[in-house]
């Protein structure tokens, strides 16, 4: 255990640790050497979880008394368990815990008990899981929210031989013999010491190269993914670009960032989203565990579920000449004044998040005629808006030219048309209205400017 201590700097002097006790030899057995070596502060961190009634009881007795034995303040939880995957909702009611007592006390780690055993039967599950490659990492021995595993080079044998022979005892968890649990039947029924050391060194070389990709993918991500107030962005030609491996990381941190983490996200997940990019016409949606992923042409879209199609639409401002709008909902900036036929551009967009889209003039004399200026507003498209466009006989609705221009699905909500006394006298992209178009005789010029 020291050599893990060392090699992966899990602690130094002086350092304030929580120690996560359930009872067992291998919890117990960590308790005492860490203690042994005295060189930390250290917090006894125990939960029960009342499943096995007095059982549970007795186990917190116990190990209230082992840290009295050692004079350790302790932080005892009782957590009560709901229905559904007991395994699950026990092991989140302990990080919950955890990571309270670790921010509450200032703790520097919380260190736990896992073992070179309880590695390979993560390896093993997550594989029959169909959790793909990044998966076969297993446990890390350090992992980036502050936890350690000290024991995780020692087998459960060598742990309990070790404390037998230090006279340190333990309670035993008889649900460990519930075969009905995957991981229980996968230790008591196919595992074997060889088995074991070579899920356990796969482990370590896949957590290897899992640290190499680490790498890569942040900077995948600083080119590719496009964080926005829906979820993550990304071109599909530039994903299609890829190795498939390329495609299979970044879909798997881009899912941890929206979910926050990788739980029942299994490879038939990763390749159902591979899938949303062998076309970029027209659009796809597939719902993954705590996931939507959206491919709308050549953009796919992951956000959390419920968010898509139920963000806020609906709104209505009025044009203020020479100041610069900011549209609701984040539906862009607009900016619109009245310049010099020989001005070249007038707005001043400051956020480097916003860049211009396009720029229309608008003939003054026109709009004067159709209706008072202070009546001039923006507000979103809505069904059934449509207008004549500029080198166009027939007017043509929006929702259609929402096609012929591939605007993805999840930007139309908001689009923004400008009004004039119930006429469209702009839309984004799709330019002026033929009746507002400025010409060459235009006496007046109101130039718009739009950023997205």
């Amino acid at each position: 255990m020291a050599e893990s201590l060392t090699r992966y700097n899990m602690l130094s002097a002086g350092d304030r640790v929580g120690i996560a006790v359930s009872a067992g030899a291998d919890s117990v057995t960590l308790l005492h050497i860490l203690h042994a070596l005295a060189r930390y502060e250290i917090t006894v961190l125990h939960v029960n979880h009342h499943l096995r009634g007095s059982e549970s009881d007795a186990d917190e007795c116990f190990v209230r008394q082992l840290a009295a034995q050692f004079a350790l303040p302790i932080e005892v939880h009782h957590a009560r368990i709901g229905p559904g995957n007991m395994e699950q909702l026990a092991r989140d009611a302990r990080r919950v815990f955890f990571s309270e007592a670790r921010d509450r006390l200032t703790l520097h780690r919380i260190a736990l008990g896992h073992n070179q055993s309880d590695q390979a039967e993560t390896v093993l599950y997550r594989f029959l899981r169909g959790s793909g490659l990044a998966g076969l990492a297993g446990m890390s021995p350090v992992s980036a929210d502050g936890y350690i595993r000290p024991l995780i080079h020692l087998t459960r044998e060598d742990i309990r031989q070790w404390a037998a022979a230090q006279n340190i005892s333990w309670r035993d968890d008889l649900s460990n013999e519930n075969t009905e649990l995957v991981r229980n039947r996968l230790r008591l029924e196919v595992f074997n010491p060889k088995l074991v050391q070579v899920l356990s060194a796969n482990a370590t070389v896949a957590r290897d190269e899992e640290d190499w990709w680490a790498t890569r993918i942040a900077d995948l991500c600083s080119r590719l993914a496009l964080n926005t107030s829906l979820g993550i962005q990304f071109s599909v030609p530039a994903l299609r670009t890829l190795h498939a491996a390329e495609q299979r990381r970044l879909f798997r941190h881009a899912i941890g960032q929206i979910k926050g983490d990788l739980r029942s996200i299994d490879l038939s997940h990763i390749e159902a989203l591979r899938k949303l990019l062998e076309t970029e016409a027209g659009h796809d949606r597939i719902l993954l565990p705590m996931v939507d992923a959206l491919r709308s042409f050549g953009v796919l879209l992951l956000a959390k579920p419920g968010v898509i199609g139920n963000e806020p639409r609906h709104y209505q401002m009025s044009i203020q000449f020479g100041k610069e709008l900011a549209l609701p909902h984040d539906g862009g900036r607009l900016y619109v004044n009245w310049i010099k036929r020989d001005d070249q551009f007038c707005g001043n967009f400051g956020v480097e998040a916003y860049s211009v889209q396009d720029t229309a003039d608008l003939d003054g004399d026109v709009l004067s005629l159709t209706g008072k200026l202070a009546g001039l507003y923006i507000r979103n498209w809505e069904p059934g808006d449509e207008f004549r466009r500029t080198g166009h006989e027939k007017p043509a609705k929006i929702k259609s030219l929402f096609q012929e221009y591939r605007v993805v699905l999840w930007e139309r909500r908001r689009w923004p048309v400008m009004i004039l006394a119930d006429e469209i006298v702009w839309s984004a992209r799709f330019g002026v209205a033929a009746k507002f178009q400025a010409h060459d005789k235009s006496r007046s010029i109101l130039r718009v400017v739009y950023s997205a």
